[in-house]
């Protein structure tokens, strides 16, 4: 039986993720009024000097950013036809009508600019990729993805207490020093995999599949290695474009498992729906909703945190662009989670945010833009009641912040290496719980 607070949950959880969805949205048309009209008077001083380069690129990059890729198409064959030479041009317009998914345009155009006598070597590295890409999307059927491997090192790979001391029955006990908090490093492989088909119909539905999978093998405590993965797939289609153009929708079925020194841990399947809501700023609203129901092989269920039950996600996403080669991803959601015991049974918020700056590569014969992005984490998790077997009088609440950056340096189009400094601490009301970690990890990325 449900608890009081998870059918509040279910009754006002969707209304709070859509007012929170309209509130981004609304709260952005002050800004979309202003850029809109900023946008007029560039366009008012084009016609009045076509051939002012400054202000044509002026109204591009605002018309960009609107996602009015028409209009800066527009200005640029202007411009185009005023001086062909201009490869750089030519390449903007092939980005642009990538964008608008007119690939064959898109193809035109870069191999327009490479053939311009004048291009310099890095923007023809960038363009030859650009042109791949183009060439991917045009096909029907279209597969990507990215694997990495390398080392990670842990200072408290064993998540034992900070505190040293562990609670039981209401009573603290210290662990003893061989039972301390333990380094160690791992091997770990990450790969993430992704297919596109195109179904047959007028309303651009697109069967998106998606995989990632994780696992590590560590080089002392071998009981904490771990293997796991997720996979998804559904169709995505046009949904309400007669009020809101490029608006789409996905049902989706989602499963996947996990395993701890060889043994399951965790198996979860479910359905989820999301949508794509086009944004004045010129990226993706992504609300979603996702149920699973989480199958835990626990040894002693008594004294775990989390068991079997079903999860109830609302989430929000968006990538905002704060300037040129620099964009803010945020993310949260709200996870009810059940349980058959109370002490189970648990709410957690989840706010996630990385800043990512691009910039060129300090090696001048790499090509390829580096990628500096610093994140952050914020997890609060309160449980319905106190677990008897831990302490019959206070129920586990926690906090968690976790910080970090990642470096991505590619060395060609398909080739890099990605490095990730992190650091998390957790609060709890229960010395079980508290803790706290830093990580190191790096290894070479393969993108296809």
């Amino acid at each position: 039986m449900r608890s009081n607070a998870s059918l509040a949950w279910l009754r006002t959880g969707p209304v709070l993720v859509c007012a929170v969805a309209l509130w981004l949205v609304g709260g952005a048309s002050a800004r979309a009024q202003e850029a809109a009209a900023e946008q007029q008077r560039l366009y008012e001083q084009m016609l009045r000097q076509p051939t002012n380069s400054e202000a044509t690129y002026a109204f591009v990059k605002l018309a960009t950013e609107r996602g009015d890729y028409e209009a800066a198409i527009g200005a640029l064959e202007r411009l185009l036809f005023y001086d062909p030479k201009l490869y750089a041009v030519k390449y903007e317009l092939g980005t642009l009508y990538f964008r608008l998914g007119s690939y064959a345009l898109a193809k035109r155009y870069f191999l327009d600019a490479l053939a311009t006598p004048e291009v310099d070597a890095a923007t023809k590295a960038q363009i030859e990729a650009d042109l791949a890409s183009t060439e991917k999307q045009s096909q029907p059927s279209r597969f990507s993805g990215f694997a990495q491997t390398g080392l990670r090192y842990q200072t408290n790979a064993s998540f034992t207490p900070s505190s040293g001391t562990v609670r039981f029955n209401g009573l603290d006990f210290g662990l003893p020093p061989a039972n301390g908090g333990k380094g160690d490093a791992n091997w770990f492989g990450l790969v993430g995999l992704s297919h596109d088909y195109d179904l047959d119909g007028q309303n651009g539905t697109v069967l998106e599949s998606r995989f990632l999978g994780y696992l590590t093998e560590q080089f002392r405590l071998h009981n904490l290695d771990v293997g796991l993965f997720d996979a998804s797939v559904g169709p995505r289609f046009s949904f309400l474009s007669e009020w809101l153009p490029g608006m789409t929708i996905k049902p989706y079925v989602v499963g996947g498992s996990a395993w701890v020194d060889g043994a399951r841990y965790l198996s979860s399947g479910g359905a989820g729906l999301s949508l794509g809501i086009p944004t004045s700023w010129g990226t993706i609203l992504e609300p979603s909703f996702e149920w699973r129901h989480a199958n835990y092989v626990t040894g002693n269920p008594s004294l775990a945190e989390f068991n079997s039950g079903d999860w109830y996600t609302l989430a929000l996403a968006s990538t905002f662009p704060v300037a040129e080669h620099v964009n803010l991803d945020l993310r949260g959601y709200f996870r009810r989670g059940e349980a058959a015991a109370n002490f189970q049974a648990f709410d957690q918020w989840v706010l996630e945010a990385a800043l990512s700056y691009e910039f060129a590569s300090p090696i001048p014969v790499v090509a390829q833009n580096w990628t500096i992005s610093p994140f952050a984490r914020a997890i609060r998790t309160t449980f319905d009641a106190p677990n008897p077997s831990v302490d019959p009088f206070v129920r586990d609440a926690s906090n968690e912040w976790l910080a970090g950056v990642t470096l991505e340096t590619p060395i060609s189009a398909t080739f890099g290496i990605t490095t990730t400094i992190q650091y998390d601490r957790t609060y709890s009301t229960l010395p079980n719980y508290r803790q706290n970690n830093l990580s190191i990890l790096s290894g070479p990325t393969a993108r296809f």
